[in-house]
């Protein structure tokens, strides 16, 4: 299925939220505003007039209004309505830092946030009525001896993003690989043998430049050294923040590839990033260079919206850096660089230590690290079943701060990621066209397809163009009340017959699968399932691996299925009665699909 894209997503996206009528209609809050008025404001560097010039004709005016309204009036960042037992002041600032260059640091960037007016004038040592004050710390950048500034909107029992809950801003869509991939597939399908160029861009402190309503602004007080002060914008580290800047972004995008002639634009939180011809290129006049046309395009019409970028952000070459990843356009490829691979090996060791004392990571650190593999699975797609276990853990859990145990089989899943990453060169191909059962070539030595089917008497498996039959009785030791584990066990054997021909000598390239069970269908199209059924996706993806095959499941009706269902029934005089020259085998399911090899 096409992969949906950021620059659609205003298409559907519904209104984003107002200040919700209690929050308004709160006295405490509303004095503190009234009679503070200079401490709140809307700060914003958009031309917010222009913008929704740029957007009357869009086809979703309800999220266009409010979003309008929003940057006028500022954003409500997917928040709930204070809880009853929520304080209506508090104040949860930390000491100062020790260090005097981090304690520098962190005087310098409140100087620059006042300078932008991001931050207001400081009002005195106590907060007023309706205040929330939460923490901001120094931590240094990795592999850098400068610093960076976190604003802790999850600390303590009365935290912001504790206000937010996760379901309000699910759905974010950003462009990764998947969907660059495609992009170049389309345009090589058009324009092949065509020499191209990367670019990216990057805007200048994104989220920041989104304001929030003063009702808001109230939560986000900020204490460095001793003194209060207002924070009236956007910031990282709260839970609705990347919601509110995708709000914005996405309308940019519709207008850039809509309005400005931005083709084949993808984009990912604050980066924007293409290709284009190496030879099509624009002057952009500000930085008195060229530039790859769509680059400029955009960045001409980031001016006109005023919508803040620097030159060192904006990049291009025939080998670029997007999102962690080295991407040739021209070889089709997206690779790991060698520091990366060792960062995700570290981070999978450090994940996997559960030396005596240290076997309780937080619900934070779970988060953290599976947004880490699943950033890897741009590179890695096929291993995405080694963290069914640690999503299995997560259910159910909302603490950030609270320990959950890692146990035994969130450790094999991550033993078993970590040996392919090792073993893999961290290349991923995009070359790859999109296909379906129906573009296989009978009679190729690389095309092969296989109809499969379980029933409560054993598996079945059909290769209709060879005429060959497997079968057998439902294996003992499979996992009990489980709903479709046979029929996902006869399409893991089906794709285990991908190894056997290639010990024979012939290297299935394409094989596709046809289930009557729409449940294995889904499984294997996501890869990505249960514990229960873990261990058969593990044990195809190492035949898939091994063998360099790609492997396409798709759904049959079971009326269609007859020679499978046949087969997994032990009807075996009723196969002969319909494919008469037909060669039967005895089936062997893999044992490791079974989970047998953790027993």
């Amino acid at each position: 299925k096409p992969t949906r894209r950021f620059a659609d997503v205003s298409l559907t996206h519904p209104p984003v939220p107002d200040v919700p009528r209690a929050v308004r209609e709160d006295p405490v809050v509303n004095a503190t505003l009234r009679d503070h008025p200079d401490l709140f404001k809307i700060v914003c560097p958009i031309d917010v007039d222009r913008f929704a010039a740029y957007l009357d004709d869009h086809p979703n005016q309800d999220f266009v209004q409010s979003v309008v309204r929003a940057l006028r009036e500022g954003f409500w960042p997917y928040a709930d309505v204070k809880p009853a037992d929520y304080p209506d002041t508090w104040d949860e600032r930390r000491p100062a830092p020790q260090e005097e260059k981090a304690a520098q640091f962190l005087r310098a960037q409140r100087d620059e946030e006042i300078a932008l007016d991001r931050y207001s004038e400081g009002f005195g040592a106590e907060l007023f009525p309706g205040m929330y004050s939460m923490p901001v710390h120094v931590v240094p950048k990795p592999h850098s001896e400068k610093f960076r500034l976190v604003n802790d909107q999850s600390a303590g029992a009365y935290s912001l993003n504790s206000m937010i809950r996760p379901e309000a801003i699910k759905g974010a869509v950003l462009d990764g690989i998947p969907a660059l991939g495609e992009s170049l597939r389309k345009f090589r399908r058009a324009h092949a043998g065509e020499q191209l160029i990367m670019w990216k861009s990057d805007v200048s402190q994104a989220y920041r430049r989104m304001p929030v309503s003063p009702y808001w602004q109230i939560r986000q007080v900020v204490t460095i050294d001793g003194v209060r002060y207002v924070d009236r914008c956007n910031l990282f580290g709260g839970r609705g923040s990347l919601r509110v800047w995708a709000a914005f972004d996405c309308l940019v995008a519709w207008i850039a590839e809509n309005k400005a002639g931005v083709d084949f634009k993808l984009n990912y939180v604050d980066d924007d990033f293409g290709f284009a011809p190496i030879s099509d290129v624009m002057w952009y006049e500000p930085y008195k260079r060229y530039f790859p046309t769509p680059q400029a395009r955009l960045l001409t019409l980031w001016d006109e919206l005023r919508i803040p970028h620097e030159l060192t952000k904006q990049l291009h070459g025939t080998d670029l850096p997007i999102i962690g990843f080295n991407v040739d356009p021209n070889a089709m490829t997206v690779t790991l660089p060698d520091e990366g691979k060792a960062r995700l090996l570290d981070a999978i060791d450090s994940f996997c230590d559960i030396t005596p004392g240290n076997r309780r990571r937080s619900l934070a650190e779970f988060q953290a690290f599976t947004g880490y593999a699943n950033w890897a699975f741009n590179v890695y797609p096929l291993l995405k079943p080694a963290l069914s276990n640690v999503y299995e853990k997560m259910i159910g859990k909302s603490d950030r701060l609270a320990g959950i145990y890692v146990n035994a089989a969130i450790v094999r899943d991550l033993q078993w990621l970590r040996s392919h990453v090792l073993k893999s060169p961290g290349v991923h191909f995009l070359s790859a066209n999109a296909w379906s059962p129906a573009d296989l070539v009978q009679g190729s030595l690389g095309d092969e397809f296989a109809l499969t089917d379980a029933s409560g008497h054993g598996l079945g498996i059909y290769f209709p163009w060879l005429r060959l039959g497997f079968h057998c009785e439902l294996p003992d030791g499979a996992p009990t009340e489980t709903i479709f584990f046979f029929e996902a066990l006869a399409i893991c054997a089906a794709i285990h017959k991908a190894r056997d021909w290639r010990k024979a000598g012939r290297c299935i390239k394409r094989l596709a699968i046809l289930s009557d069970n729409s449940n294995s269908v889904a499984v294997f199209n996501s890869l990505r399932a249960s514990p229960t059924y873990n261990p058969i996706l593990k044990s195809a993806v190492d035949v898939m691996v091994e063998c360099a095959v790609d492997v396409r499941v798709d759904h049959i009706p079971g009326e269609l299925n007859v020679i499978a269902d046949a087969l997994s029934r032990g009807k075996l005089a009723l196969v002969r009665e319909r494919v008469p020259d037909i060669t039967l085998f005895h089936l062997t399911p893999p044992r490791d699909a079974l989970g047998a090899a953790q027993l």
